[in-house]
């Protein structure tokens, strides 16, 4: 019987369908701490907001948590993470809670401006950019500066040097 068949007393609505074919995949993240940044591009790309990004600034702490109860499996978070660290493997169901309660599968320190204090980044992900564009012993860009402290130091140098010449 297919659904134009049924009658209309027999008829759901399509938000009652779409939680009946809903994949029930006991899917959960798990993340190489070694290799994770911390970018969040896996927390942007998902289409269930399963994966969350909580930053406290009291704290300096920057998480990735994970709502069980609202992952359908799909691997989307597997596909965008640049540094191929985050695998989805099946839970079984049995193992998990109440699946309603977000659990940190990522923490890191954050880094602030060294000027203004400001919180800037996990300190995962600078320790990355900073290996990949280390010249000559010194980085070519001020990671430990938030964009308005950078302009602002930019902009003094200039300064400087123009009065030198």
């Amino acid at each position: 019987m297919t659904l134009h068949a049924l009658g209309s007393k027999d008829r759901i609505s399509r938000r009652e369908f779409l939680k009946i074919i809903r994949l029930k995949n006991h899917g959960r993240p798990i993340i190489d701490k070694e290799k994770c940044t911390g970018c969040g591009l896996c927390t942007i790309d998902c289409p269930t907001k399963a994966l969350m990004i909580n930053q406290s600034s009291e704290k300096d702490t920057y998480q990735l948590l994970f709502r069980q109860e609202a992952c359908n499996a799909c691997g989307v978070c597997e596909k965008s993470c640049p540094e191929n660290c985050l695998q989805l493997v099946e839970k079984e169901p049995e193992q998990s809670k109440t699946g309603k309660e977000a659990i940190v599968i990522f923490e890191d320190n954050l880094s602030r401006c060294i000027v203004c204090s400001i919180p800037l980044f996990p300190r995962s992900m600078v320790k990355k950019l900073e290996t990949k564009i280390l010249t000559n012993r010194e980085t070519t860009w001020p990671f430990n500066l938030c964009p308005s402290c950078r302009i602002k130091t930019q902009f003094k140098k200039e300064m400087v040097e123009r009065i030198k010449t």
